[in-house]
């Protein structure tokens, strides 16, 4: 309980505040939250509903807000947590017009229960724009709060109009249900039986919050005055070694399986960096192994190593493209034996990845950040050698978890393997090539390439290619969208007009498909 006294205190302080947005779908203050966030002060942002735009300024916020204080492995978890309350808040606020234009008393259990059977199907669920306008120019907001106090970080969704006693009754129902199941794939299995469904996203939400280690004291929804809370307390220590603990074993016991890396790569890369060796003597070194030779020649004619002509045999490869280019193709070739015999199925995985290191590549050409393009577009192959793994790991979990994914709309991969194992596929695609002895500036990127913000100032440039490519590859699949990209990478490539972006996106995938074919 006193972990929130200083919420109350200040809600009491700034409820004047708390009034209509004017002009903008949302308003952050102060407006630059990144100062806030360095120096620990506090910071809001407010909105009338939740537009992409909004979606994608809350997600920066909290992103920004957990990496400060080193919590950015809990970040997916949080912003759906977050987002699931927005929604919740917003839909409170749209009943109130609603009822109003019903003229019906909410506060009536009859009149309530009236109300209730046609609002979702006549404004909520239908996203009926006519009252998504009202809502836009009511006085009715929502806020969520940052505030960093002793210990704890308090992340705090408001809403300016009070919650039901009826309604807080159910929701403190569905906060117990979710704390008691066992593990999130036995959620999933009630949730199906259940024909109602009411309250699943808070119930998922919970178990995501349950799965991170969080206590059920440090999440509560109560009303104060005329606004409602749904608070959120997490401890700047949070107890990682016990979550790392329960995966632990299964990981490591995997890296330790894994094979050495090719020797006969190994030897070839000798080679490859030998000044007196000529490209013969490379190409015949690889032309003994039949099998690397057709795996060169597949990377050398794909989208991501864009020549002039088709490449026929090793030597033209190595004449074309080069010692650094084939010691290049080299690592992936090796990356992908290794990997493609261990893990089957991980096709889609690879044709993902193929297209990255090409848009990657691309990406250096249009941008005119050629120096390390070569090394950028295999940093790209590899970035999600991680996900390959973690797939083999917990297959099972994870396809109920994609499930979930498709019925609630948790669109974020990461998510879903962070509840599974308590780590992201870029973290472990790391600790595979620690194990084998990778270039630590390879193992750099491949580790921050879903976190352009923590690149270090050498890597900086390659880092935000490799993300922007990733960006633009989940884009096409609709699993993103431009709101999402982090500013920063925006900034440095002069991309923060979505036309521009756009029209660059549109010509990297142009000449990604024209190579295809």
């Amino acid at each position: 309980m006193a972990a929130f006294l200083f919420l109350m205190e200040r809600i009491d302080r700034e409820n004047q505040f708390l009034s209509s947005t004017k002009a903008k779908p949302y308003t952050i203050h102060p407006s630059d939250y990144k100062k806030a966030i360095a120096a620990e002060n506090g910071f809001y942002i407010q909105f009338h509903t939740f537009t992409h735009e909004v979606e994608g300024a809350i997600i920066k916020c909290i992103q920004r807000y957990l990496e400060h204080y080193d919590l950015h492995y809990i970040k997916n978890q949080i912003i759906n947590i977050v987002k699931e309350l927005v929604n919740n808040a917003i839909k409170a606020n749209m009943k109130r017009i609603y009822f109003r234009l019903k003229k019906l008393d909410i506060d009536k259990t009859e009149e309530y229960r009236t109300g209730m059977e046609t609002f979702k199907s006549e404004a909520y669920d239908a996203e009926n724009q006519e009252y998504i306008d009202m809502l836009e120019r009511s006085n009715m907001v929502v806020r969520i709060d940052f505030k960093t106090s002793g210990d704890y970080l308090y992340l705090n969704v408001i809403n300016n109009v009070p919650i039901l006693d009826s309604e807080l009754s159910k929701i403190n129902a569905r906060i117990k249900k979710a704390y008691k199941y066992k593990d999130i794939s036995e959620a999933f299995n009630e949730v199906l039986d259940e024909s109602e469904g009411a309250g699943l996203g808070l119930i998922m939400a919970l178990m995501i919050f349950k799965n991170i280690g969080m206590p059920p004291e440090a999440f509560r929804i109560y009303r104060k005055n005329d606004l409602t809370i749904a608070a959120i307390a997490i401890p700047q220590t949070m107890d990682r070694e016990r979550k790392r603990v329960r995966i632990a074993d299964a990981i490591i016991r995997e890296i330790e399986e894994l094979p050495a890396f090719p020797e006969n790569i190994i030897r070839i890369q000798k080679l490859c960096a030998n000044p007196d060796a000529t490209i013969k003597e490379i190409a015949d070194a690889i032309s003994l192994d039949p099998g690397l030779t057709t795996s060169i020649l597949k990377l050398a004619n794909s989208a991501g190593y864009i020549t002039a002509k088709k490449t026929e045999t090793i030597e033209n490869a190595v004449k074309i493209i080069g010692i650094k280019g084939i010691t290049t193709l080299l690592l992936a070739t090796g990356v992908y034996k290794v990997i493609d015999a261990r893990y089957k199925k991980s096709e889609s995985v690879w044709k993902d990845s193929y297209k990255r290191a090409a848009y990657a590549y691309k990406i250096s050409i249009q941008l005119k950040k050629t120096r390390a393009s070569d090394f950028t577009s295999l940093a790209a192959l590899l970035s999600d050698i991680g996900y390959i793994v973690m797939l083999s790991l917990q297959s099972k979990i994870l396809k109920k978890l994609h499930a979930i994914a498709g019925f609630k709309g948790m669109e974020n991969s990461d998510l879903l393997e962070e509840i599974s194992l308590g780590l992201s596929h870029s973290t472990l695609g790391a600790m595979i090539f620690r194990k084998w002895n990778f270039n630590e500036t390879l193992i750099t990127i491949v580790e921050n390439h879903h976190r352009p913000h923590m690149a270090p100032p050498n890597l900086k440039q390659i880092i935000y290619i490799v993300y922007l490519a990733d960006c633009m590859v989940d884009i096409d699949k609709n699993r993103f969208r431009y709101e999402f990209i982090d500013e920063d990478v925006l900034n440095y490539f002069n991309l923060t007009d979505r036309k521009t972006f756009e029209l660059l996106h549109k010509a990297v995938r142009k000449a990604y498909e024209s190579q295809e074919t």
